[in-house]
């Protein structure tokens, strides 16, 4: 493709003006349109963003607007009704995170995708740290061992009039709770690194928030090769961290949200008690587009223009959805539950 994408945003506020900017950054795209019910917003926003034709309805601005590529920033709840709209429309998708928040959701706009022959990728910028993916490669490479433990975790504080200020936040239909919202960012470079899920036990709850999902939560996951795993994730605390760890057989890697912080392999000398360990250098591995939403904007941009897969595919980016999914189902039944139960195979 020689010409640049003709690239449009479907919601002006919030997240939209992140995958704007992050637009203008890239290389073989123009943003030319944007979509709001909302027309004073998407007024504000093309403003903002020097953005020339706006509308209400996603689908026409890309058949009026002949829009190539567009970002879907709207409620986590209307990004299957959105997409599909879109990809039907012709046009290639950059969905946020989560894609949606039911599995029927999830499997109709991936099939539309599919079956209209446009690329659908998923947000999950922390695959482009270059400390996640140093981590991800210490595990595939075996540079600590065989993995028999990975944790997460995510203490973050949102107040009550965050919910109170929007009535989609924390619903069960439209959000989520802190799993789908905040935690998931974590949870899916946890499952990535650590090559996948099978199952998940959940306890969940509101605790300190008034919302429908939960505000404070923890799993126990059994991954696809056999190590397990633990992730707690709040929204109700002040003070806390953000912090996954891999302990392997023989090292351990720990990381903050973006970076390695700790990097230790055994020496082969052990007592009864105690294993002698090194640090090890733990220099990161950058993707070639970048970090952060400037460098998920340029991997889907150039995807398209190359014709091959981005670095989170549609399919990809559900896997994340699956476990909270799982992680619901368990919390209401008290049952571990399996993967394949949520993705129906």
């Amino acid at each position: 493709m020689a010409d640049p994408l003709r690239y449009g945003i479907v919601g002006c506020a919030g997240i939209g003006n992140t995958h704007a900017e992050a637009v203008r950054e890239a290389s073989g795209a123009t943003l030319a349109a944007c979509a709001d019910l909302d027309a004073e917003a998407a007024g504000t926003f093309a403003d903002e963003h020097d953005v020339s034709d706006t509308y209400e309805d996603p689908a026409k601005m890309v058949e009026d607007g002949d829009v190539d590529a567009v970002s879907v920033c709207t409620p986590s709840g209307t990004h299957a009704d959105v997409t599909t709209s879109v990809a039907e429309a012709g046009a290639h998708v950059l969905c946020e995170k989560p894609l949606d928040v039911t599995a029927e959701r999830v499997d109709r706009m991936i099939a539309a995708c599919e079956d209209g022959g446009v690329t659908l990728a998923g947000v999950f910028q922390r695959r482009f740290e270059p400390g996640l993916r140093r981590a991800k490669r210490a595990v595939d490479d075996g540079e600590i061992g065989r993995p028999v433990l990975g944790d997460t975790h995510v203490k973050w504080f949102r107040p009550q009039f965050y919910y109170d200020d929007a009535a989609w936040r924390g619903t069960r239909d439209m959000d989520g709770g802190a799993f789908m919202n905040q935690g998931i960012h974590s949870l899916d470079a946890l499952q990535w690194i650590m090559g996948g899920v099978e199952s998940v036990q959940a306890e969940l709850d509101a605790l300190d928030r008034d919302l429908e999902c939960e505000d404070t939560g923890a799993l126990v996951l059994r991954f696809e090769n056999g190590a397990v795993g633990t992730v707690a994730v709040t929204t109700a605390t002040k003070g806390g961290t953000d912090r996954t760890e891999i302990n392997g057989t023989e090292g351990t890697i720990a990381l903050d949200e973006t970076d390695i912080t700790d990097f230790r392999v055994g020496t082969g000398e052990e007592s009864r008690y105690h294993a002698e360990t090194e640090q090890r250098l733990a220099e990161g591995d950058p993707h070639d587009a970048g970090t952060g939403h400037t460098g998920v904007v340029q991997d889907f941009v150039t995807a398209v223009r190359e014709g091959r897969e981005p670095e989170v595919t549609g399919r990809a980016a559900r896997t994340a959805i699956d476990i909270i999914l799982a992680a619901y189902r368990s919390s209401e039944t008290g049952e571990r539950v399996q993967l394949d139960e949520i993705r129906g195979v």
